[in-house]
């Protein structure tokens, strides 16, 4: 991988090889550019009189190196991220001798055209990066961007975070790829998968749903009769022949499998099919989808924690298409470091990923700490959780925006939100803070559940839980049992629950016990009685309670003070004489160590 492309005649080996350095350079998380990295640039530039440049997607991996004649350097091809994405996830860094680091012509329209996160000139003189220019896409209309132009900045003192910000600001708002792409130039996808473990009387319809809206359009499908997938190749060999010829007559870009494929499957599918072919399983096709919907920084983290564990397995077989990994991170990161005698660049790849793996889990079990103390400051002010739980799609986000009066994007889409929300309900007879959290679906990976953790977790601190079901769709009870099967892997199956039927207005059903009821959150039918029922449960959730405990109850006591509302505390001889309005739990634990409760 660590290659330097271009025009490389006449160029003494001593300076190539000092080029190469570049691969192994340390790139901080939320940094731009290292200056280790210009003054290598420069260095070359100055001894060769050619311009050099530097390809890095936003986890800090460097995808390319490649050289030119001063006036002109040919652009290597980059592969952009998988899904229709507004911007590619990769910055371009390149040198300009004589020390003038303004953009030319060629270089704005190359950031337009490749939709770089950013395209950055340094002038470079005397063998020194002397300053640099930075170009950053920006909306003009629905149909048009433009360029803005940042600095010159000195090669020392470049303003990262205001660079990203920038980016950041660009990927949200500029229209992706996919709305002012003619139909031909959008990626055309086969779907393939097994029909003997498969209850859903339509068996593609969940895999053609994540596909559209990653943004393929899906020519075909192979469908074979089979209860578990061929060690090898997951179809049978004779039908992963056939899928190869189908692939070929319908001209088909990228072939997409409805399970996790293994290392092995991968190369001998990739084998079979020709490296032409781009080959996705459902957990990176999901991770795609992850990518373009994170928007917050927990989110980017979060996508690029799942991306490097899915990929460090797979690395043989996916180390030439690297570079789509990087859609997803959080603006800068990876790392680097010197290669050992006799280490080969995927043992350096290894490496490197299983480093920013490690500083990814810090960083997230910070803001889960942080988390922690919120959900503290929460519970002192005694407001109840109420999380929104359900299979992604079920409008859990319509109805926190009609409980809530919020805005929160709605999309008849997949994962149309990511990030975790939160808005404060007032319904009349008390206020609740209503989460609400990703969509589950199935098939849903342990790495994919884990890298949200610190997000689903919310569901274990909640009052109640509101599982949100589509009525409308054929397999809800499948999609139901998807989600119980989620919150027993995040410990949170013992905790109450309401299950709400939501678009009736389509299914026209109606479902109503003690438990359960059917509104429309569209429409807005049976949403009153959905918050009477929410603040009936938590009110039937809480009591109150009046006990004598014992004088080492203390630590209970102060608890009871976070996590209840205590109306009267006293010492008395016999003990202390609590009275509060205290969770069923809590209530729980002081009968059980109670002197003496009182009617």
């Amino acid at each position: 991988m660590s290659e330097i492309n271009g025009n490389l005649d006449g160029i003494r080996k001593s300076y190539i090889e000092r080029l190469k350095g570049i691969y192994e350079i340390e790139i901080n998380r939320n940094q731009f550019a290292t200056e280790e990295m210009l003054d290598l640039l420069a260095s070359f530039t100055e001894a060769t009189s050619r311009e050099a440049m530097v390809y890095i997607d936003r986890s800090g991996y460097v995808l390319k190196v490649a050289v030119g004649e001063t006036d002109r350097v040919e652009i290597p091809v980059i592969r952009k991220r998988r899904s229709k994405s507004r911007l590619s996830g990769i910055r371009c860094i390149h040198t300009h001798p004589g020390g003038n680091p303004s953009l030319s012509d060629a270089d704005i329209q190359a950031l337009i055209n490749i939709r770089l996160d950013a395209m950055a000139a340094v002038g470079v003189l005397g063998g020194k990066a002397v300053s640099m220019q930075v170009g950053i896409l920006e909306a003009v209309s629905n149909d048009k961007i433009e360029a803005r132009l940042f600095g010159p900045y000195k090669a020392s003192s470049i303003p990262d975070d205001l660079l990203w910000d920038e980016i950041f600001i660009a990927d949200a708002s500029i229209s992706p790829a996919d709305t002012i792409k003619s139909e031909s130039e959008i990626a055309k996808a086969i779907l393939v998968g097994l029909e003997g473990d498969r209850d859903a009387p339509q068996p593609f319809e969940e895999l053609y749903q994540l596909a559209k809206t990653a943004g393929y359009i899906t020519i075909g499908s192979v469908l074979q009769s089979r209860s578990r997938p061929d060690r090898a190749y997951y179809l049978g060999f004779g039908r992963l022949h056939d899928l190869s010829l189908e692939a070929q007559a319908l001209n088909a870009d990228t072939v997409i499998f409805d399970d996790e494929l293994s290392p092995a499957q991968i190369r001998n599918i990739q084998k079979e099919l020709g490296e032409k072919i781009d080959i996705l399983d459902r957990t990176s096709l999901i991770l795609d989808i992850f990518a373009d919907r994170a928007l917050t920084h927990e989110g980017r983290l979060q996508v690029e924690l799942a991306q490097m564990k899915y990929l460090l397995p797979r690395m043989a077989g996916y180390w030439t298409h690297f570079s789509r990994m990087g859609g997803g991170g959080s603006g800068g990161g990876g790392g680097g470091a010197r290669r050992g005698e006799g280490e080969t660049q995927l043992e350096v790849d290894r490496r490197l990923l299983r480093r920013r793996l490690n500083e990814l889990e810090k960083e997230i079990d910070k803001i889960k700490k942080q988390r922690d103390v919120n959900r503290v400051s929460r519970e002192r002010i005694n407001v109840p959780i109420v999380a929104l739980v359900g299979y992604t799609n079920s409008g859990k986000s319509t109805i926190l925006n009609y409980l809530s009066g919020s805005d929160v994007l709605v999309a008849d889409k997949l994962f149309a939100t990511l990030d975790p929300v939160s808005r404060k309900v007032n319904v009349g007879s008390g206020d609740f803070l209503l989460v609400d959290t990703v969509g589950f679906i199935n098939k849903l990976s342990h790495d994919l559940v884990d890298a949200f953790r610190a997000t689903l977790e919310e569901v274990k601190y909640a009052d109640l839980l509101v599982l949100v079901v589509d009525s409308s769709a054929d397999d809800r009870l499948q999609q139901i049992q998807v989600v119980n099967d989620v919150l027993s892997f995040l410990g949170a199956d013992d905790k109450p629950i309401l299950t709400v039927y939501n678009k009736a207005d389509i299914s026209g059903e109606t479902f109503q016990s003690k438990d359960s009821l059917s509104v429309s959150a569209l429409t807005g039918q049976g949403m009153e009685q959905l918050a009477d029922a929410i603040t009936q449960k938590l009110s039937e959730m809480r009591s109150v309670l009046a006990v004598l405990l014992p004088f080492d109850s203390g630590s209970l006591v102060s608890k009871i003070y976070t996590t209840g509302q205590v109306i009267d505390s006293k010492y008395q001889e016999d003990g202390i004489y609590l009275q509060a309005l205290v969770s069923l739990e809590d209530a729980s634990k002081l009968r059980a160590v109670a002197l003496k409760v009182y009617s």
